[in-house]
């Protein structure tokens, strides 16, 4: 059975606010898709939502010139499994409305303008804000040090007494 995120979690795992969230909703189709009440979104979703936010964030790219391309990049992101997007780089071609994934150390040539876009750190972003739940906080110590306890065979020889 799949994990399904609410667009609560969404957006904590994604980290964006409710109105960025609502604004996206509008542009990129992939996020209208369930029109019930319990919207619920997979980490593929989560995936590609996180690399919109990248690419809104870092390369100051507007959203809606990402929606021409949204329903491939959500399909590649739900489509492709976690260890080979991570091991990609993700051609972004606006102009055309395409999108390719290549091997990530690939040599690759391009006769027109094109985002480079390695996939690596987005994944593995994504994957500790899902595991960790957001928060930073380590392990905890033990307030007593552990002790061994006798094996059975011990434990049997001396009456269970130790």
């Amino acid at each position: 059975m799949a994990v399904r995120y609410t667009p609560s979690q969404l957006r904590s795992a994604v980290a964006i606010p409710p109105e960025t969230y609502r604004h996206w909703k509008k542009a990129l189709s992939p996020l209208r898709r369930d029109t019930r009440q319990n919207q619920c979104f997979t980490t593929g979703d989560l995936l590609a939502v996180a690399l919109v936010r990248t690419l809104t964030t870092d390369f100051c790219i507007r959203v809606g010139a990402i929606s021409v391309v949204a329903e491939d990049l959500f399909r590649i992101c739900n489509d492709t499994s976690w260890p080979i997007l991570e091991r990609s780089r993700l051609i972004i071609d606006l102009a055309n409305r395409r999108l390719e994934l290549r091997p990530e150390f690939e040599d690759t040539y391009f006769e027109i303008p094109v985002l480079v876009f390695p996939l690596r750190s987005p994944v593995d972003r994504l994957r500790e804000a899902l595991i960790t739940d957001g928060s930073s906080v380590g392990q905890q110590r033990l307030h007593f040090p552990p002790v061994s306890l006798p094996s059975k065979v011990e434990a049997a020889s001396t009456g269970g007494v130790s």
